[in-house]
């Protein structure tokens, strides 16, 4: 913080949920709010998923009551599924990739930091103003092939659990909005 605040470009790492609880534990660390506010101008919260066996993944016509109501719509034809080979050891996956989470620092992230609010208040605000999940880096992932719904509903289950009804209708909101706009 105290090198952000001469002007230097800082890259830091610290342990979270989701970007934007990375607010609250810089104040927790005893980090006051304003600093936090006026240094950090994004936050980035990343995790590994397994990548598909290029190899011997398959295509299968997906079935809704199997994928979640955060899942993406319309729903494709296909979506690639691990099946399991020699070169991957029977896993159906070989090798990990990440799924990435930005919040940018923007003037009611700062109101927000200041107030002391809560990571699931500071998650809501970023939500209504698009930010985009682990969760749905990790759907995008899937429709490209890289991973599967299994692995993506594996890596970001706490996500969900934490995330709530409320946002949980937010992202379902935002679905709906891009596919009618």
């Amino acid at each position: 913080i105290q090198a952000s605040l001469t002007g230097h470009l800082v890259f830091s790492t610290l342990h979270t949920n989701d970007a934007p609880s990375a607010f609250t534990r810089l104040i927790d660390m005893g980090v006051e709010p304003y600093l936090a506010a006026s240094t950090v101008e994004a936050v980035m919260a990343q995790r590994l998923v397994r990548v598909l066996c290029q190899e011997c993944r398959r295509q299968e016509p997906p079935d809704p009551d199997d994928l979640p109501s955060d899942f993406p719509r319309p729903l494709p034809e296909a979506l690639w599924v691990r099946q399991g080979c020699r070169e991957c050891r029977e896993t159906g996956f070989s090798g990990r990739t990440g799924i990435f989470e930005l919040l940018r620092t923007d003037d009611g992230v700062r109101k927000l930091c200041v107030e002391r609010a809560s990571a699931s208040e500071i998650r809501h605000y970023a939500l209504k103003h698009g930010l985009t999940t682990l969760r749905q880096c990790g759907w995008e992932k899937v429709l490209a092939g890289i991973t599967d719904v299994d692995e993506v509903k594996r890596v970001t289950k706490g996500d969900v659990e934490h995330m709530g009804e409320r946002g949980l209708s937010l992202l379902e909101q935002q679905h709906d909005e891009s596919e009618s706009g």
